[in-house]
Order: C-alpha cells, then sequence, then structure tokens
C-alpha cells in the first residue's frame, strides 16, 4: 500500500491523494504452485501423456493471471481530488467526482465496501438506463485493496470530492 499527500491549488489546505494495492500473497501463492505444475505438465508432454496438455495450458493461463494482479501498476485504486480510478490488469476506469451522484459504504454478508453511484454525466456502460445494479445498490463497487478500512476510504474519498466542489450525496 502506498499513501501519499500532495496538496490542491492553496497550500493551507491539504488534500489526500491515495493509491492503494492489492494484497499480493493469494497471487504470489498461486503463481508459485502454476510453475509447479506447469513444470509437471511439460514434464508429462515429454513422456508422450497427452494429458500433459490440459496442465500446460491450464497453468499457463494461471500464471498470466497471477502476473496480471503482481506486476507493478498493473492493479490499484487512486483517489485523488480529480476522481476516482480502479484499474485491473492494466485497465483505467476513472470517475471524476462530477460524474459521481452519491457514495457510501454497503455490506452484502461479511463483506463491506464502498460504492458509486453515476450520474448523467456519466456516459459508460454502469450508466446506461437500463443497467442494473448490482446487489450493492451502486452502479460501481469498489474492489477491496490492503491496508484501508472502507470506512477511512470513504473519509478520504468525501474529503476529495469536497475538495473539488462538487456536491455530495451520502
Amino acid at each position: 500500500m502506498t499513501e501519499q499527500n500532495t496538496q490542491q491549488q492553496d497550500p493551507s489546505f491539504e488534500v489526500p491523494t491515495l493509491r492503494l494495492t492489492p494484497d499480493l500473497t493469494r497471487s504470489i501463492i498461486v503463481l508459485v504452485f502454476s510453475v509447479i505444475f506447469l513444470a509437471a505438465g511439460i514434464e508429462m508432454v515429454g513422456q508422450g501423456n497427452m494429458a500433459g496438455w490440459f496442465l500446460v495450458t491450464l497453468f499457463t493461463l494461471s500464471i498470466i493471471a497471477s502476473l496480471s494482479v503482481i506486476l507493478p501498476g498493473a492493479c490499484y485504486l487512486e483517489v485523488d481530488p480529480a476522481g476516482v480510478t480502479v484499474a485491473s490488469g492494466f485497465r483505467r476506469k476513472t470517475y471524476r467526482w462530477d460524474q459521481v451522484e452519491r457514495i457510501g459504504l454497503f455490506e452484502i454478508g461479511m463483506i463491506r465496501r464502498v460504492g458509486v453511484d453515476l450520474n448523467k454525466r456519466y456516459t459508460g456502460p454502469e450508466r446506461v438506463p437500463n443497467y442494473d445494479k448490482s446487489a450493492s445498490g451502486f452502479h460501481v463497487a469498489l474492489p477491496p485493496m490492503s491496508g484501508m478500512e472502507p470506512e477511512k476510504l470513504l473519509d478520504v474519498m468525501q474529503q476529495c470530492m469536497k475538495a473539488s466542489g462538487v456536491e455530495m450525496k451520502v
């Protein structure tokens, strides 16, 4: 996890810029086991066992999936005065504060996260009129990232949204 504070135009008012990354433990474990089973699959293919191709294919894909989380810059959540950026597998999606209608917490079972509702200024697929909101009740459910509780993340988001001059609904 990386936390940084940067200053807005007014040096007397600090607005937090936050960049969170996922816990990589699970992905590293998957990567290690995938490499082991890939080697076993290659050995099986070398011995003429065609079932080894299944292992080679499956665990090559697993290695690629693990690396798409582990590599630097692949996955993160960034909150700043401009908006919220969610990156996953090197794909970034930014929601500007003027496109956000409401932010809040939701809980489904044991899962507690921050959700974002989008207004009419956002034209992406999450805001299509017939788009069903997820079980969270929000257009976007932010992914879990290590090092910050949802309540604290919501607080930082509210500070950034306020600093951007956008009126918020909670």
